[in-house]
């Protein structure tokens, strides 16, 4: 199995809280991904192998959530860039010429 073939994806575990948290993040904005889990669908080797291949880090924590092909992080990571984003729309809008 070839992790590069997922768009969005976020890898958990069971029992994981902020697993569940950021699930339920991308749920509430619609976002749709595969859930791969450790142990289960995946080797924790073969995920700290995929996330240094992506993003250069060494992982062992999950969540671990790529979107857009992007790799993001895990459940706080997720939060910031949510909130990023959110500052960086609202920047102009009441900004007139």
């Amino acid at each position: 199995m070839s992790l590069h073939q997922y768009n969005n994806l976020v890898i958990t575990q069971p029992n994981c809280p902020y697993c569940v948290k950021a699930k339920a993040i991308l749920d509430a904005r619609g976002t749709e991904y595969t859930t791969l889990v450790l142990g289960q669908d995946l080797e924790k080797e073969a995920m700290i192998t995929f996330i240094e291949e992506v993003a250069r880090v060494t992982v062992n924590t999950v969540p671990q959530i790529i979107l857009d092909g992007q790799y993001i992080g895990g459940h706080d990571d997720l939060v910031a860039k949510l909130d990023r984003e959110e500052i960086e729309d609202d920047s102009f809008s009441d900004f007139e010429l």
